[in-house]
């Protein structure tokens, strides 16, 4: 019984502390600003936090030196895959075309990669 107990402890430990983290690679396009992406991304992370019981972040990642200053980030943190998942199956249902259409219309964003993360 303890060693069930102990396993099942270790388990959710490991698992509370996890998260699914998206990050992209982007660039600003000519006549915008990082201060209006983070206005479209803040926006878009209230939307999404009103779609689920789950909470969003969303970090914008800005150069403070690089040989291009154009370029920056986004990390964008879910609970876990499942939020993931659901957040992604509303955008394939276009419930977010208000904001790419934004998005695309002030940045170009070449690479994303999807983590999971565990705070250590």
């Amino acid at each position: 019984m303890k060693t069930i107990l102990c396993a099942t402890l270790l388990l959710c430990t490991s698992t509370v502390h996890a998260s699914t983290m998206l990050l992209w690679s982007c660039k600003l396009l000519d006549g915008h600003t990082i201060d209006e992406v983070k206005a479209i991304n803040s926006a878009w992370v209230d939307y999404v936090n009103e779609l689920t019981d789950y909470r969003a972040q969303s970090y914008v990642l800005e150069a403070i030196a690089s040989d291009d200053m154009t370029t920056f980030r986004y990390i964008d943190v879910f609970e876990n895959p499942i939020h993931w998942g659901q957040i992604r199956s509303k955008m394939e249902a276009g419930d977010f075309d208000k904001f790419e259409a934004q998005f695309n219309n002030a940045t170009q964003c070449d690479a994303a990669s999807l983590y999971e993360a565990e705070e250590s």
